[in-house]
């Protein structure tokens, strides 16, 4: 296979970040779809990701790829200054498609830029998969708290059939490397069974477009003025049923004292 060309690299990347394996997972970029008007960012906040400028620092370069050829994916303005998705996202099954790998080198480890490392790992990672069946994505998976590469990753393919045939390899030798391989669902399994009567872990949840944002709701009613105000009738009236039950109190004692005084009088 004849290596891809820059403008060819550039559209696969720009496909990528609007296609249904990226935009909805990814925070930033799904931020600013979400809240544009019809959905339009600029065209120089693409040029301007890393991927993109690895490529090319040229954001004329990246309009000339892009306007080179039409994509299924996306679309420019008529300006060519904004660039869209096509259509809406379509929410998939990334599980049953994907692959757990693990046995990866951690080249982010003492990496003069641990960024550009764990880039070009990826792209090694997807043109020795794409050998194999097609790649939609790798995720590339981090411990919660250092942000260092596990040396493990999730690949995606174009369907379950796929990724379940690449997972019957179990292992393969990449770059040096030992990859074991397990489908990921089996995976999930696995991970299920050997967490089974431990305490739950906290684990941080990743950003997902189609997960249902809970409600936020005013815990904190004390700064509620209608609840304040709620607050102090309540304690009013709790006060005034008290001193009403103190003044019945008061006057049964002055009764009883009158009927003591009486007898004492009749004797």
């Amino acid at each position: 296979m004849a290596p891809l060309t820059d403008n060819q690299k550039i559209r696969k990347q720009v496909n990528f970040y609007f296609s249904d394996s990226n935009l909805p997972y990814d925070k930033y970029l799904w931020t600013l779809h979400a809240n544009a008007e019809n959905h339009w960012i600029p065209l120089s906040i693409i040029a301007g990701f890393k991927k993109v400028k690895m490529i090319t620092e040229d954001e004329q370069a990246v309009l000339d790829a892009l306007k080179e050829e039409e994509s299924d994916i996306y679309e420019l303005d008529v300006e060519n200054k904004n660039i869209r998705r096509k259509g809406e996202v379509v929410k998939q099954d990334h599980v049953s498609r994907s692959i757990h790998v693990k046995g990866l080198p951690l080249v982010d480890e003492g990496a003069e830029k641990p960024v550009d490392a764990l880039i070009e790992l990826q792209d090694k990672m997807e043109d020795f998969f794409n050998e194999k069946a097609k790649v939609l994505a790798i995720r590339l998976k981090k411990h919660d708290d250092t942000k260092k590469f596990k040396g493990s990753a999730y690949i995606e393919f174009e369907n379950p059939e796929a990724a379940k045939k690449v997972a019957e390899l179990k292992e393969v030798q990449f770059d040096g490397h030992n990859l074991a391989i397990l489908y990921r669902p089996e995976y999930h399994k696995l991970k299920e069974e050997e967490y089974k009567g431990q305490p739950m872990r906290r684990k941080k949840k990743n950003f997902n477009a189609f997960r249902q944002q809970p409600e936020r709701t005013n815990k904190r009613k004390r700064n509620d003025p209608k609840s304040r105000q709620n607050k102090r009738t309540k304690k009013e009236n709790e006060t005034s049923k008290a001193e009403e039950a103190e003044g019945e109190e008061i006057k049964a004692e002055e009764k009883v004292v009158e009927e003591e005084k009486k007898e004492e009088k009749t004797e």
